[in-house]
C-alpha cells in the first residue's frame, strides 16, 4: 500500500508539472498574439522567440531519446515566462530590483544539475572514467557558460528591441555573472558530493529518476 501510494503521489506530482508547463507555455503565446494585435512587432518578435525556447527540453529529448526529469521542463518554461512576461513586459525588471537576481540564482542552480546529468550520463554510458573533482569543475564551468550565453542573449534583445533586461548595463551584467558564479559552485558541490558518496540531496533522486526512465542508457 505504502507503494502504490508513492506511486500514485508521483504520478499526480508529474500531471500537475506538465500541466502547469503547458499552462505557461499558453500564457505566453497569448501574450505575443496580443503584442501582435497592437501592433508591438519587435515585442512580439521576440516572445515568440521565448515561446520557441520553451521546446527545448522536449526537443532533446526527441533528438536524444531521453526521458528528462519533468521538473527540467517546469524550470525552464516557468523562468522563460518570469524573465519576459512578467520581467519585461510585466516591467518587473525595473519594479523589483531583486527579480533578475532571483531568476539568475534558480536559472544557474537549475542549469548547473542539468550539466551535472549530463556529464554523468557520458561518465557512466562511456568507457572514460572521471574523478569526482574533474566532473565538478566540468559541471561549473558548462553553467558559468550558458550564463554567459544567456547575458549575451540579454544584450541582444536590449540592443535589438530596446528592451531593459541590462537595467544598469555592465553593473548588472557583472553582478548577474557573480550569481551564476555562486550558482554553479552550489551545483558542482551537488555534484562532486553524489559522485563521491553516493547521495546528494535532489541531485540524487533526479539520477534515481532518470536511471528508471532510461534503463538502455544504463544496460
Amino acid at each position: 500500500m505504502i507503494v502504490e501510494g508513492k506511486q500514485f503521489l508521483s504520478v499526480w506530482s508529474y500531471r500537475i508539472q506538465a500541466i502547469t508547463s503547458a499552462v505557461l507555455q499558453l500564457a505566453i503565446a497569448i501574450l505575443v498574439i496580443i503584442l501582435l494585435s497592437k501592433g508591438i512587432w519587435l515585442s512580439a518578435f521576440a516572445g515568440a522567440m521565448i515561446f520557441a525556447l520553451t521546446f527545448v527540453p522536449a526537443f532533446f529529448e526527441r533528438q536524444l531519446s531521453v526521458h528528462l526529469p519533468i521538473e527540467f521542463t517546469l524550470l525552464t518554461t516557468l523562468f522563460l515566462y518570469a524573465s519576459f512576461a512578467l520581467g519585461e513586459v510585466g516591467d518587473f525588471y525595473t519594479r523589483f530590483w531583486w527579480w533578475d537576481l532571483m531568476l539568475h540564482s534558480l536559472s544557474s542552480l537549475t542549469i548547473g544539475v542539468m550539466g551535472f546529468l549530463a556529464i554523468y550520463v557520458f561518465h557512466m554510458t562511456s568507457r572514460v572514467q572521471m574523478a569526482p573533482i574533474y566532473i565538478a569543475s566540468m559541471t561549473f564551468c558548462s553553467t558559468v557558460t550558458m550564463g554567459t550565453l544567456w547575458e549575451l542573449l540579454e544584450f541582444t534583445l536590449d540592443w535589438s528591441f530596446n528592451f531593459t533586461m541590462q537595467k544598469s548595463g555592465l553593473i548588472d551584467t557583472m553582478t548577474d555573472l557573480m550569481v551564476d558564479v555562486m550558482g554553479a559552485f552550489i551545483a558542482a558541490v551537488l555534484g562532486y558530493l553524489y559522485v563521491k558518496n553516493g547521495d546528494s540531496l535532489i541531485v540524487d533522486r533526479l539520477i534515481n529518476y532518470f536511471v528508471a526512465k532510461n534503463p538502455k542508457l544504463f544496460n
